[in-house]
């Protein structure tokens, strides 16, 4: 019996290596840095993970490589997903429940983490040995495609904990989040690449470490944009009594609490004003008829010359059973009120829409809680373009859409980000999405102000910097496009562009390596 028992002593030391405990201390070291506010602090946290993570890939060969990358990626993710608890039913308790949990994790973890490792297998299989170009082209194609998939826009976000660093301000403006993180992954695998024997190579190594230090820390005087007028506005400022997450859940009290708080933003607010509200203020579709206290209300806006964004739902257009999220603006005048619709495009997975309805509906049923807002539609394309306030146009961005830098809201002269973020009980998510919102600010290089039921509003400018918005505030408008925003419907194709490009000169190259580059070296 020694000898069965030894060999598995012989595995488990074989399988919990230094590298791969060092490896999920990487993921770790990532992942707790993504989670804590953005400071210097973080961002060298960040730094740090990442670096070592770069260097465990590098040394390691084979499986062990893989097993490497997976520890780092679960690492690293298993912070961003604690918003699975706040989708499940109150009714699930011990042991259902801590199953729901592991099998929402693992599908997730499945198709978000499990569509990355098979882009890092393809890479390297077309560019052997090319460590350094395969996987952060791999990291790039992967936040390129989650962003078409139902999966993709999560908050976890590698720039997150940079948000400290002034380069920042000069670098994603021009590449994007994206292909910055792809590049930052580049420069940590070449400056921990294992050392051959290269005539200057170490001296390379040594300048691109000192360029990326310096990118990161220093900003450069770049103006992509400038200045196009100024809007007066006001966010309401205080949420309604109840949280406002369903239809079903909205009851009279919270109604009234609603509009006398969009009454008090009218009174205080200076004549002219645009008035922001949160997402789903108003979870129900308002009247149809201007009577009764919606129409003291419109009746209000329009003696004062105001216009009202108010977060809402509405009926959608192929399917009146469902509903919309929506950004209604309303501008009363004279008697008539003129609205025009900005609609949700990107729905909250599993929080708002249910995928592969076929197969998740029965454990939908028991699992999730449906006091939220599961059944939602995502808009029509044609109900994404901008709104036009006094000749000015200002992009929408709905909650859970400042995860993605897709959207036309971009092309704007000024951003509004509606949020909701009292739903997930967690007060990191507030600040998350605070973060994903400086970095759309620094792609667009325009203003953006940010609306949550659940926190005090912020504005922030075009170079990432936010602070809390005053109760009247002027939102500055800027017109011209940052070179990413005229880049960035190549995007999804520009990886794959790439990597076709990389493979001829790979190939002649590995030929007259020989056996060297076949046997896996890292340049």
């Amino acid at each position: 019996m020694a000898r069965p028992a030894g060999r598995f002593v012989l595995l488990v030391r074989e399988r919990l290596s230094v590298g791969l405990l060092a490896s999920a201390g990487a993921g770790g070291a990532m992942g707790a840095a993504y989670l804590a506010p953005p400071s210097p602090l973080t961002a060298a946290l960040l730094l740090g993970g990442m670096t070592c993570a770069a260097w465990q890939l590098q040394q390691a060969t084979g499986r062990h490589r893989w097993y490497c990358c997976v520890l780092t990626l679960l690492a690293w993710q298993v912070g961003g997903m604690g918003w699975i608890t706040a989708v499940l039913s109150p009714a699930l308790a011990g042991l259902e429940r801590a199953v729901a949990i592991a099998a929402l994790f693992s599908v997730l973890w499945l198709v978000s983490l499990g569509s990355l490792l098979a882009l890092a297998w393809l890479a390297l299989r077309l560019l052997p040995g090319r460590v350094v170009l395969a996987l952060p082209l791999a990291w790039w194609a992967w936040l390129v495609l989650r962003d078409l998939c139902w999966w993709g826009g999560g908050y976890g976000s590698l720039s997150l904990p940079l948000l400290a660093l002034p380069g920042l301000a000069t670098l994603l403006p021009v590449l994007g989040t994206a292909l910055f993180e792809a590049l930052l992954w580049a420069a940590l695998l070449w400056v921990t690449a294992v050392p051959v024997d290269r005539r200057g190579e170490a001296g390379s190594r040594r300048v691109v470490a000192a360029g990326l230090a310096e990118a990161l820390g220093w900003p450069l005087p770049w103006a992509w944009t400038a200045p196009a007028g100024s809007v007066p506005i006001a966010a309401v400022p205080t949420p309604p009594a109840e949280p406002a997450t369903a239809v079903d859940g909205w009851t009279l009290q919270a109604r009234d609490a609603a509009l006398a708080a969009l009454h008090r933003a009218i009174q205080q607010a200076p004549a002219g004003s645009l008035i922001v509200t949160p997402e789903i203020f108003l979870p129900e579709p308002p009247p149809p008829a201007t009577q009764g206290v919606w129409g003291d209300l419109l009746m209000a806006l329009d003696a004062r010359q105001q216009r009202l964004l108010l977060g809402t739902a509405l009926p959608h257009p192929e399917d009146r059973a469902a509903l919309m999220n929506v950004a209604l603006l309303l501008a009363p005048q004279r008697g008539e009120v003129s609205a025009s619709v900005y609609a949700k495009q990107r729905l909250a997975p599993i929080g708002e829409e249910l995928p592969w309805p076929g197969l998740l509906a029965p454990i939908a049923d028991r699992w999730l809680n449906h006091s939220r807002r599961i059944g939602r539609r995502a808009a029509p394309p044609e109900l994404a373009e901008p709104l036009l306030v006094d000749g000015a146009s200002l992009g929408v961005l709905l909650c859970h859409e400042v995860a993605f830098g897709d959207l036309p809201a971009a092309r704007a002269d000024a951003l509004l980000h509606l949020a909701s973020d009292r739903w997930s009980g967690d007060p990191r998510s507030a600040r998350q999405a605070l973060g994903l919102a400086r970095l759309r600010a620094l792609e667009t290089g325009k203003w953006l102000l940010s609306v949550s039921e659940g926190e005090a509003a912020q504005l922030i400018d075009l170079n990432g910097h936010a602070r809390p918005a005053r109760p009247q505030e002027v939102l500055p408008l800027l017109e011209g496009a940052t070179p990413f925003i005229r880049w960035r419907d190549l995007q999804p194709v520009a990886p794959f562009v790439l990597l076709a490009a990389l493979l001829p000169a790979c190939r002649r190259r590995r030929t007259r390596a020989g056996p060297h580059i076949a046997a896996g070296a890292t340049p």
